[in-house]
This record gives C-alpha cells, sequence and structure tokens, in this order.
C-alpha cells in the first residue's frame, strides 16, 4: 500500500504546512475523528454504566440526530457562501461542550443535552470537511475523500482506545475532558487551514440553499441516498447496541473500546483504497457488496457472540463493509455536483444519513428492549441484506439517461 506521504511531501509539509492543503485537511480529520468517537464511545458506555435501559439509551444514541436533521442544509449553505473554515470551527467547539455537559451528568437529560451538542456538530463537519479536501485536490475527489475518512478512522481508532482505558482506569469525567481537550486541538488545526478559490461562489447566503430542493429527488443522486441511508443505520448501531452487546456478553469497558477500534480499522484500510476498489468494480457492485455483507456480518456477530475470537474478527471486517459505504456516498455526491455546490451536495446526501441516525437507534432500541439485544441484531442484518439485494434496482433507476461521463 503506497503511503500518503513520501519523504519529500512530508519535509515540504512539516516545514509549511499550509502549502500543502490537502495534508492539513488530512490532520485535521484525524483530530476530528479522535475527539468524535472518544465522545461517542464514553457517552454508550457511561449510559450503560448508569445503568440505562435500551430504550433510553436508544433515545441517548439518536438524540444528535436531532441537530444533524436539521442543521445539514444550513451547514451546507454556509460553508458554500463563506467558506467551509467557519462549519468545521463550529464543530470542534461543539464537541468541546458535548465533552464538558458530559463530564459533569449523571442522569439521562444532561446526557441527552450534551448528545445535542454533538450532533450540532456532526450534522456540519462532514459536508464542511469532505468538501473542503474534495476542492483541495481537484479531479482526485474520491481518492482523497477516501483517505481523510481513513485518517478520520485512524484518529477514531486512537481516541476510542485512550477514552475506554482511560474511564477503566480513572474515571468518566477524566475521560470526557482529555477527549474536549483533543478537540481544542482540533480547533487549532482548523485555523491553520489556507482558504481555497472558488468559481461562480454564490453571493447570497439565501441562494445556497437554492439547489437543495433539486437534490433531495434528484435521480442521479438516489443511489448516493440509499447508500447514506443503510451505512447510517449500521452506524447507529455501532455507537450503542453493538457496544451493549459486548458488554452483556463480558466484555470490560477497555475491552469493548478495542473491539469497537478493531470496526474502525477496518474502515481505515478499506477507506484508505476506496478511490482503487471504486474504479475496479463501480458504484453500484461497491454499494450491493457493502450493503449485503455488513447485514451478514451483523447476523454472524450476534450468533457468535459467546464464542472468542469469531465476534471479534468479524467486528474487524464489518469494519471494512461500512466504510465501503461510508465512503462511496460521500464520493458519488462530489461526482455528481459542481464546485459552487459541492457543500449543499454533501449536505444534502448527509441528510438521509442523519435520517437514519435519528431512526436506527430508536427502532432497534425498541426492539432490543421488547426482546433481546441479540435478537434486535437479527433483525437489522435481515434489513440490510434485502436492502442491498435490491440496490441495483435503484442505480439503474437513477442512471438511466446519465450520460456515461458521470457513471461513475
Amino acid at each position: 500500500m503506497q503511503s500518503p506521504f513520501n519523504l519529500k511531501e512530508l519535509y515540504s509539509f512539516t516545514k509549511n504546512p499550509r502549502s500543502k492543503p490537502t495534508y492539513l485537511g488530512y490532520t485535521n480529520g484525524f483530530a476530528y475523528g479522535f475527539s468524535l468517537n472518544a465522545l461517542q464511545l464514553l457517552v454508550a458506555l457511561y449510559a450503560i454504566d448508569l445503568g440505562f435501559d435500551m430504550s433510553k439509551m436508544g433515545i441517548i444514541i439518536a438524540a444528535p440526530a436531532f441537530f444533524m436533521v436539521a442543521l445539514r442544509l444550513p451547514g451546507g449553505a454556509i460553508s458554500d457562501r463563506f467558506g467551509e473554515k467557519v462549519i468545521l470551527r463550529f464543530s470542534f467547539v461543539t464537541l468541546v461542550i458535548c465533552g464538558v455537559i458530559a463530564a459533569y451528568s449523571s442522569t439521562l437529560w444532561p446526557l441527552i443535552i450534551a448528545q445535542l451538542f454533538n450532533g450540532a456538530s456532526r450534522s456540519v463537519y462532514w459536508s464542511a470537511g469532505q468538501s473542503y479536501i474534495s476542492r483541495s485536490s481537484p479531479g482526485d475527489a474520491g481518492k482523497v475523500m477516501g483517505r481523510q475518512l481513513s485518517f478520520e478512522s485512524a484518529g477514531g481508532i486512537i481516541g476510542a482506545i485512550i477514552a475506554g482505558y482511560c474511564a477503566e482506569f480513572f474515571d468518566y469525567k477524566t475521560a470526557f475532558i482529555m477527549a474536549s481537550v483533543a478537540a481544542i486541538v482540533g480547533f487549532s488545526i482548523t485555523s491553520s487551514l489556507p482558504a481555497l478559490p472558488r468559481k461562480d461562489q454564490v453571493r447570497k447566503f439565501l441562494a445556497s440553499f437554492a439547489p437543495a430542493r433539486e437534490m433531495l429527488f434528484k435521480r442521479s443522486l438516489l443511489h448516493a441516498h440509499m447508500v447514506a441511508f443503510m451505512a447510517a443505520s449500521y452506524a447507529g448501531l455501532m455507537g450503542g447496541l453493538f457496544i451493549a452487546f459486548f458488554r452483556e456478553v463480558g466484555y470490560g469497558e477497555g475491552e469493548t473500546s478495542i473491539i469497537r477500534s478493531l470496526n474502525s480499522i477496518g474502515l481505515t484500510v478499506l477507506a484508505y483504497v476506496f478511490g482503487t476498489i471504486l474504479a475496479k468494480i463501480g458504484s453500484r457492485n461497491t454499494a450491493l457488496i457493502g450493503i449485503t455483507l455488513t447485514g451478514a456480518l451483523s447476523i454472524g456477530i450476534a450468533a457468535s457472540g459467546d464464542l472468542p475470537i469469531i465476534p471479534i474478527v468479524l467486528m474487524t471486517v464489518s469494519g471494512m463493509t461500512f466504510g465501503s459505504l461510508r465512503a462511496l456516498y460521500p464520493s458519488l455526491a462530489a461526482q455528481n455536483s459542481t464546485d459552487s455546490q459541492r457543500a449543499m451536495a454533501l449536505s444534502v446526501v448527509s441528510l438521509y444519513w442523519a435520517i437514519a441516525m435519528l431512526l436506527s437507534p430508536l427502532v432497534f432500541g425498541f426492539i432490543a428492549n421488547s426482546t433481546s439485544i441479540t435478537f434486535a441484531l437479527f433483525t437489522f442484518g435481515g434489513f440490510s441484506i434485502i436492502a442491498g439485494l435490491l440496490s441495483p434496482l435503484l442505480y439503474l433507476y437513477g442512471r438511466k439517461g446519465i450520460t456515461p461521463s458521470t457513471d461513475q
């Protein structure tokens, strides 16, 4: 696997980071992934430690999606009108607030409020970060966006492991403060990002919203919408139900953080080589394989939970299948949008991600509370397999009438 830096470029980057905006964007993504994944893991573990049932935990995990839905389009409009740095700074500040509130929480509502700030951050970060990185290297959107996701995931791996063991050997308050400090570091990196020129930039803020309505139902984006929805359905369970599952079968906080990070390792590896995979098998097959296998692996994890090693291996592999979906939908959005509307296109597609992040923890948390965590994971797996098998039909419908040059 080729390194993202050769020695000459690495020296140039360390000497003058602003001369390499793509690499500085990778560094920014690493810091965000570290802080965000640390907070996500800690909130789920803390909710379990406080004794909340699966329904209440589902509410806590779904709470960020409220702002993820409400702020998604405004975030894209602000990025297109005023530049991505405004949004990226906001994303890190709200993570800091989330960590501080959670550090001093011990009941349901303060945790929900902390999660609302987490959702405000996540609602706008991805479209701004992906827009910036794609514009930093014109013509290589799929490759650089995949690598950015790889760096974000690598930061998430380290952040989750440190957070889990920090909570186990110290306390949750210390762990939450550590995650907040990481977000402050990310804010500092964001401030050093150089501004990128933008052709045909809209002059009025309201004009940035103009393309949104068409994009919500645009035929060429329907496949991206579905991929985003299914990827987020899995991510919503990864943030809560899977963590509760491994705690239920006897793993401690630190061990659970390692298992969660193994999933992120799979995502990191896949995301880094995503551009090559997409070029070889195309978006239709990437979605078909990714959605179907993610469902099958979820069933396998639930079925083998009491066995040693096997569920951990399956968790790692499912990170790779999820990674293919996580990298695919923003790449499709970027390929089917103009430079001046890039952030809005990413925001619209990500809106479907946000809707699934709201529904998935609530629906499957209710199922788990009424039946069992294992049955809820089986249910998701079956749903994902069916959706994956049907995805080529939506692909063909979306591509009907599209010129071959846009069929990526």
